[in-house]
């Protein structure tokens, strides 16, 4: 880390949640301390009255509440040891991260001049760059926690977060370094080509598997009639993603406009499964039916969960599971460094928009509306595509 980077994470000023931690620390060291004293404050007690032989030694209760205490201390010293090792790791890898920067930057940053897909690589370059300075905030107030705020669950946590987030922005290079590779079709632009493949199958994947949902559920022949159609669209996508590659191979087309070919299957993959959405619930005349497709058009306050706004990294094909990294790819997606989405509404569009560019999320979360109960809150949202055994499991591999 250089010198000035550590001189400002020193000196930062304690952020109110390092106090509140340092209370929980506090807290934890009280509680263990109070347990702990039971079974020795009873025999101080005991011992003195004479008392007879059953009161003399504490019960099993009052050594399960001196162990607990004991518990308590013991996983408040492992949570500190996690943070620190944590916080260490992040701290090293800062000053390669901001090297690995400026490298990165000069490397991209041609190809914005180019007027070849600015607006996606310049979105990538913006959630990167704002990725970057979130970390070094955070991490300048955690870097070094106070004693009793080291003891908090909620430390540890953060920790766990910043090395992950370090993660999320070395892919975020991966991705801009592939941008350049691919844009001057360097010999590894054909590894980065499949990556960047990736979410628009698994798009595609998701699309089919809400499709049978809608095939199993609806009686209705117009809608049985778009679903066929639309399988058959996506067949036929699938066999037009493939052959971009051969496309680019021939220098039949450039990456900038292979790129926006992938965009423009990936926006159709969404407008076509609104379509069938709304068509399925709208010819659901029953009553759950009709409280549905009233939800489907007021959204009804739906937010989306954290297991819904990231691309798994796996897609089907004949069969077949093939796997990628959703965070390298150049093409913005919800998994890139600086997109969070928890919390955000759950659009009946399935379209997002972040730093002047679109923003790939899977559809997925629009199975909850063809399946909400009239209850719960949410209803079943993930249409199970790949998160069941038997389409992630062993016979996954990377294409």
């Amino acid at each position: 880390m250089t010198s000035q980077a550590t001189e400002t994470m020193s000196h930062a000023p304690q952020h109110p949640r390092s106090v509140m931690r340092s209370v929980r620390g506090c807290a934890r060291l009280v509680a263990g301390l109070a347990l702990f004293l039971v079974a020795p404050v009873w025999l101080a007690i005991a011992v003195p009255v004479d008392a007879t032989h059953a009161v003399l030694w504490p019960t099993w209760y009052a050594w399960v509440a001196t162990l607990a205490g004991v518990g308590l201390w013991v996983r408040g010293w492992m949570l500190r040891g996690l943070a620190r090792e944590n916080m260490r790791k992040a701290s090293d890898g800062w000053e390669a991260l901001e090297k690995r920067h400026l490298e990165v930057e000069r490397a991209f940053l041609p190809l914005l001049g180019a007027g070849r897909y600015d607006r996606g690589l310049s979105a990538r370059l913006e959630a990167a760059r704002a990725e970057r300075e979130k970390l070094r905030v955070r991490l300048a107030t955690v870097v070094t926690p106070p004693f009793l705020a080291s003891l908090s669950a909620a430390t540890a946590r953060e920790a766990d977060e910043i090395v992950k987030d370090f993660h999320g922005l070395m892919d975020a290079h991966a991705a801009m370094m592939a941008a350049r590779d691919l844009f001057a079709l360097a010999p590894a632009w054909r590894r980065v080509w499949e990556n960047e493949l990736g979410p628009v199958y698994e798009d595609l994947t998701v699309v089919e598997t809400i499709t049978q949902t809608v095939q199993r559920r609806s009686m209705d022949p117009i809608v049985l009639s778009m679903a066929a159609s639309l399988i058959l669209w996506l067949d036929e996508q699938r066999l037009a993603v493939n052959d971009l590659g051969a496309s680019l191979e021939r220098a039949q087309m450039d990456p900038a406009e292979a790129l926006t070919q992938l965009d423009r299957i990936a926006d159709e993959a969404r407008v076509r499964l609104v379509c069938l959405v709304e068509a399925a619930l709208g010819a659901d005349t029953s009553m759950i039916g009709q409280r549905r497709y009233k939800r489907w058009r007021k959204g009804a306050g739906e937010k989306l969960r954290t297991n819904e706004t990231r691309y798994l990294g796996a897609y089907r094909i004949a069969g077949v599971t093939y796997t990628y990294n959703p965070a390298q790819a150049i093409r913005l997606t919800a998994n890139s460094a600086g997109i969070n989405l928890k919390g955000s509404a759950a659009h009946s569009t399935a379209r997002f928009a972040a730093f002047g560019a679109e923003l790939y999320v899977p559809p997925a979360y629009l199975h909850r509306y063809l399946v909400w109960d009239g209850t719960s809150r949410y209803g079943s949202s993930r249409a199970n595509y790949l998160t069941s055994a038997a389409n992630v499991g062993p016979r996954g591999r990377t294409r």
